[in-house]
């Protein structure tokens, strides 16, 4: 069950991260696609997903929500959340847009860093 968990966790990162690369593509270059209301919704589905079965991976396994590299994981993703809302919502350049989008970016390089080597400074 937890390598089923733990492989849907891994599928829904994926997604993820593509989709919210192409998404911020979308925001810098003002693409009519980024405002289709699917666009605005299957990311959260697939978000919820991703946060859901990482809850159900640290609960079914001997990790903890105290361990320093689940702490690094949980306030990266604040500062990934937002960054994303600052590129997608509240920005309003261009340039500005593509800085906080490039910055969410580099969070969530960190993100599959400490997963990986589930260590809080993994560099």
């Amino acid at each position: 069950m937890v390598m089923s968990l733990l492989m849907l966790h891994k599928a829904a990162v994926l997604v993820s991260i593509i989709g919210f690369f192409a998404r911020g593509i979308g925001h810098i270059f003002q693409h009519n696609w980024i405002t289709k209301k699917p666009v605005k919704i299957v990311p959260h589905i697939v978000d919820t997903l991703l946060i859901v079965s990482a809850v159900a991976v640290v609960a079914m396994t001997g990790f903890s929500f105290s361990d320093p590299w689940i702490v690094a994981k949980i306030l990266g993703l604040i500062a990934y959340i937002g960054l994303g809302l600052m590129a997608f919502r509240f920005a309003k350049t261009r340039g500005a847009k593509a800085l906080y989008w490039l910055l969410a970016l580099v969070v969530l390089f960190y993100l599959v860093a400490v997963a990986v080597h589930k260590q809080a400074w993994p560099f």
